[in-house]
């Protein structure tokens, strides 16, 4: 049985499993892909969002630090700096990943965001080849 849990936000889109019986109730951002193979076998692909969270501006230390979660990758940047923090997991638990990846622009969710976006998504380009 394929169990699909819709996500709070949609940046992208992730296969999640090939099934022989297409399911007929798909949840929100959910679509159904069906590829046939060279054999005239056909395949239906259910492609779910990746979850991102925030950004959120967290309190830390005194100091505000922007958060955002896109595919369990997490990305803190600290309030007057130009370095972002990289981890994976979710906002509030996660393991570091990569320390002071330059970022420029004006210290904004929309900021992190487009660049935790960009990042994430260049990070898994890696493994789908």
């Amino acid at each position: 049985m394929l169990q699909i849990t819709p996500h709070r936000s949609v940046t992208d889109c992730v296969a999640v499993q090939v099934i022989d019986v297409p399911l007929t109730h798909l949840p929100p951002g959910v679509r159904a892909e069906t590829f046939t193979h060279a054999d005239g076998r056909k395949a239906t692909i259910y492609r779910a969002p990746y979850e991102s969270d925030g950004p959120l501006v967290l309190t830390e230390d005194g100091q505000r630090v922007l958060c955002y979660m896109c595919a369990a990758y997490v990305f803190r940047w600290p309030e007057g700096t130009t370095q972002v923090d990289v981890g994976h997991g979710r906002i509030g638990k996660y393991m570091r990943l990569r320390d002071g990846i330059t970022i420029s622009g004006n210290w904004s969710p929309r900021v992190l965001a487009d660049f935790g976006q960009r990042w994430a998504h260049s990070e898994l380009d890696k493994y789908s080849r």
